[in-house]
């Protein structure tokens, strides 16, 4: 990313043109990543390159200021960075946040303006870990910012690292000192992405302890910079191109799925440390490297990185969830931001760093950085502000929202809320189909707009609803935890959101209430491929397996299952869905109780809240025809299996898609909380529909 000087050779601090072309394989593969062109699926361990370089080229910077002056003078290399890194970093991101205001939906302006603020202040790492966003996921319209992250691993270490490099200097060895400080650095922090890759994917992912192990690598290679120089050609030479064949190798090995940094980051991490270390021989991957064409993208590469992601996002901001851009235009974007980022490299970046005119004493460097940061803050948190405020004044004034449970503020209310309404014991009507003409989004509409999207069951809250790695089911039991009759819930997320209705029916009839769920997990004994991972859904197996011993032992008098179509989150090794639908009853039938499977709802083609804060005067641009919404062949894999158990088959079809095409707007309540989940409030509205289609047994 950074362009630091490149003067910090394994030989001593000559210019060495190969990192420079170092720098331009690592934005090549970020930039083909980015635009999802085939056969680059791992481009992202450029950042990992960019790590490891870095590492080195800073400390040994540091290190040969120390032993020419005798110090280090950590006002001046702040400076430095800061002349380096903020005006590009600034500009961009304000850019950024205009270019968002007129492309994206209000719902997601506030998002991106924090994201935004946390980048200019080098934490934007801290909060993408803190909110578990998934590098790689598409639940959310990805941020233009998101790339930040790696701004803010980097500043953050140098924050740290001159400081303690200044304590090792105070040595007799002070080499020797800066090298057993980063050894240490690096086994630590390596240890804890390695434990952390599975146990907390995303703090792993994003945070500083996580990938200080790359830097602190590149660091120990400047360390010994002196003695590694004397490692014969016959070992450098094949080492650099293993290096680079490395690099190059990850991008089959590691995919989007791979768990990482983990084990598999030491592939692009070694690799690269190894081309460093090859030096500039005869024969060696320099010679390849030091082409004009990979020296140009690494001269401007920093600028590149920048612009290259907002380039790549926000044209396709209107996309419905799932689709993306033609490849030759996302091709021509990344071509675009190669020719805006020589821009930036040109009239912002080059200036600045390099200009005369901006050539201040340390002190006044700083204070202008601060100023900089301060009013990029102040105006990126702004735009949020109004984004923010134009989303809670809502949509238009219209006719009354509808006769169900008054509004709400919470899921939790919602459910309680309708449960004690006086009509929540009689089925809801069947709503009719949308009417023609203009329909403006109600002003009392449930949930809030800006509430829409965070109108979850409390199931994840409570730490009952297990993700994708995690396979021990958890002891949850609602309802009354000491009632006769037991109600286990079973399946994944589409399972989770009827929750609270389910609910709602065990407070009425004393049910204890016990779920059973897991992410992308379906309930049918049958291996599935999760696209999460990129592999065999192993994880899905062992829960499954450990469910049904549950079951078996809590002896379940009713078990409702749910789950998603094969469409979305995970493929079933056989496509034919009435062999799922046999499946789905061979696992039903291993435990004990009544069974009741509920027909899959229909999805959306958009992530319905950010849609309609963009359609308020008119919501039907965001309605989803009835084909898209209920697939091919909805109901053959519940009803095969229910047919095959003798259980019952619930299909709420008709309430959530009464006509083509289905609303997102029903009875005043937002239907969907995303493009396939339904907000808590709606789902609580239907528990007198569901508590009607019940096995009549129940109590």
């Amino acid at each position: 990313m950074k362009q630091d000087q490149l003067k910090s050779g394994v030989t001593g601090g000559e210019f060495r043109t190969d990192l420079e072309g170092l720098r331009g394989v690592a934005i090549l593969l970020v930039l083909l990543f980015h635009a999802r062109v085939p056969g680059f699926d791992g481009g992202f361990v450029g950042v990992d390159v960019f790590f490891v370089l870095s590492g080195f080229l800073i400390t040994g910077l540091l290190l040969r200021e120390h032993e020419r002056v005798g110090r280090i003078d950590l006002g001046a290399f702040y400076a430095r960075r800061a002349r380096r890194i903020l005006p590009a970093a600034a500009v961009v991101l304000v850019a950024t946040m205009i270019l968002s205001w007129f492309l994206l939906a209000p719902l997601d302006l506030p998002r991106v303006a924090g994201d935004a603020v946390a980048a200019a202040l080098s934490v934007g790492n801290i909060r993408f870990a803190a909110g578990a966003t998934d590098y790689f996921g598409t639940d959310l319209a990805p941020s233009p910012i998101i790339h930040y992250w790696s701004l803010g691993v980097e500043e953050q270490f140098y924050l740290l690292w001159p400081a303690l490099l200044i304590l090792a200097t105070r040595s007799r060895r002070p080499r020797m000192a800066a090298g057993l400080l980063l050894a240490g650095v690096a086994i630590f922090s390596y240890l804890a992405a390695f434990v952390l890759t599975d146990a907390a994917p995303a703090w792993a992912f994003y945070s500083l302890p996580t990938r200080a192990w790359q830097l602190a690598l590149g660091g120990l290679v400047a360390v010994g910079a002196g003695r590694l120089n004397g490692i014969p050609d016959r070992v450098a030479v094949p080492l650099g191109w293993i290096g680079l064949g490395a690099i190059l190798a990850a991008l089959v090995v590691i995919v989007p799925g791979t768990p990482y940094p983990g084990l598999a980051a030491l592939l692009p991490t070694l690799g690269s440390a190894a081309v460093i270390l090859a030096g500039v021989r005869r024969l060696s991957v320099s010679s390849l490297l030091a082409v004009p064409g990979l020296r140009f993208l690494g001269r401007i590469s920093y600028s590149v990185y920048l612009v290259h992601w907002p380039i790549l996002v926000l044209p396709a901001a209107t996309l419905a969830v799932g689709e993306e851009l033609p490849i030759a235009v996302r091709v021509a974007l990344a071509a675009l931001s190669v020719v805006v980022g020589w821009a930036s490299f040109r009239w912002v970046e080059q200036p600045i760093h390099r200009g005369a005119r901006f050539a201040w004493r340390p002190s006044r460097t700083l204070a202008a950085a601060g100023v900089a940061m301060a009013l990029t803050v102040a105006f990126c948190g702004s735009l949020g502000f109004a984004a923010s405020a134009g989303i809670e004044q809502g949509g238009p004034a219209v006719a009354d929202a509808g006769t169900m449970a008054p509004p709400t503020a919470s899921a939790t209310a919602a459910i309680e809320a309708t449960a004690s309404a006086g009509d929540a014991t009689s089925p809801s009507p069947i709503p009719t189909a949308t009417p023609r003409g203009p329909q403006p989004l109600p002003a009392n509409v449930r949930p809030s707009l800006r509430a829409a999207g965070g109108d979850a069951e409390t199931l994840e809250a409570d730490g009952c609803l297990l993700g994708q790695p995690q396979t021990k089911p958890p002891n949850c039991v609602y309802g009354n935890k000491h009632g006769t009759f037991t109600v286990a819930l079973v399946g994944d997320s589409h399972a989770a959101h009827w929750f609270p209705a389910i609910l709602a029916i065990a407070n009425a009839r004393g049910w204890r209430l016990m779920p059973f769920i897991k992410l992308s997990c379906r309930f049918l004994d049958m291996s599935l491929y999760s696209h999460w991972y990129q592999r065999m859904y192993t994880e899905c197996d062992t829960w499954r397996r450990l469910v049904v011993t549950k079951l078996r032992a809590i002896k379940p008098d009713l078990v409702i299952e749910a789950s998603i179509r094969d469409r979305v989150t995970s493929d079933a090794t056989d496509k034919d869905q009435v062999h799922q639908g046999e499946a789905m009853a061979r696992l039903l039938n291993q435990v004990p109780g009544a069974k009741a499977i509920i027909v899959d709802t229909p999805i959306s083609k958009y992530n319905v809240p950010t849609c309609l804060s963009s359609h308020r005067s008119d919501v039907r641009p965001c309605e989803t025809t009835r084909s898209f919404a209920l697939g091919p062949s909805p109901g053959i894999v519940e009803a095969t299996a229910a047919t095959a158990l003798g259980a019952t088959l619930i299909d709420m079809t008709p309430l959530l898609c009464p006509g083509d095409p289905c609303p997102v707007v029903i009875n005043g309540m937002i239907v969907y909380r995303d493009n396939q989940h339904m907000t808590a409030t709606f789902a609580a509205s239907l528990r007198a529909n569901l508590e009607a289609s019940l096995p009549p047994a129940s109590p």
